[in-house]
């Protein structure tokens, strides 16, 4: 049975963030996952996960910056990676490393590398993104517990301009560098907005290996999955059969309360 993990940056948006895990732990959920953890001191984080008997899964790298002031403000101030931007090396390494202390303290074994958004004042450069992930898997190797980073097709609906959105891109580049350490993030909401069959693109990247963590939202609007056009239930058994061992984020917005909304996940929370 697929095990669902709570993105806490979508999910029980109706309270502050430092009551989401026990609200998260109240429903069922045993692991966590979130947009970004740099805000908070890893050892709160550490405490949070430790009282309400969770694990964290999954966060991503820092949008930007090269201090945690910078990587703070870098989301906000319209960042989404530096991966592909040749002039934002420094802010790149300098987020790698950030995050795999993190993962280290926070236990948590993947991480989200975002690719970036290119302006026309700094285009984006697939030779750099592709060396600048070899770098980063270099780094994740030689941790002392070794951390996954993970790539993320993005459609240009909810983030134009992104520089990876299709699966067959993130594919190549994992093929092409060859490293144990950088897999594929599959995001069925995602796939199913540019790609238009997230169903096919599961069945098809799943046997490779690669896949290593899943999310989920339904499509288009990013609600419940039990709305729209994605075929949740498929998917979920696809993943099933198929023995993935991974996690699958919830990483929608409810339509109203977090817990109302969990209907459709009920049997799978337990």
């Amino acid at each position: 049975m697929p095990r669902l993990a709570a993105n806490l940056s979508f999910l029980y948006q109706e309270l502050p963030f430092e009551a989401r895990f026990a609200a998260a732990a109240e429903d069922g959920f045993a692991a966590v996952e979130y947009l970004a953890p740099y805000a908070c001191e890893p050892g709160w984080l550490v405490e949070q996960l430790r009282t309400h008997g969770l694990t964290q899964v999954l966060f991503n790298a820092p949008a930007g910056g090269c201090s945690r002031a910078q990587v703070h403000a870098a989301w906000d101030e319209g960042w989404r990676g530096t991966a592909c931007l040749p002039g934002q090396q420094a802010a790149f390494r300098y987020g790698i490393d950030l995050a795999l202390d993190y993962a280290q303290a926070l236990n948590c074994r993947r991480v989200h590398v975002m690719s970036g958004t290119p302006s026309a004042a700094e285009a984006g450069d697939r030779l750099h993104w592709l060396r600048q992930l070899e770098w980063a898997a270099e780094r994740a190797a030689a941790q002392p517990q070794p951390v996954t980073l993970l790539l993320e097709a993005i459609n240009h609906t909810d983030m134009p301009g992104y520089w990876l959105h299709t699966q067959q891109q993130a594919y190549a580049a994992l093929q092409e560098i060859g490293h144990p350490l950088l897999a594929l993030q599959l995001d069925f909401y995602h796939c199913q907005m540019t790609e238009g069959n997230a169903l096919a693109q599961l069945k098809r990247y799943l046997p490779t290996g690669r896949v290593a963590h899943t999310q989920i939202a339904g499509a288009p609007g990013r609600h419940e999955p039990d709305e729209g056009a994605l075929p949740w239930k498929a998917l979920l058994q696809t993943l099933d059969q198929a023995g993935y061992d991974g996690w699958v984020g919830l990483e929608y917005r409810p339509r109203g309360s977090t817990r109302a909304g969990l209907a459709w996940a009920r049997h799978l929370l337990g």
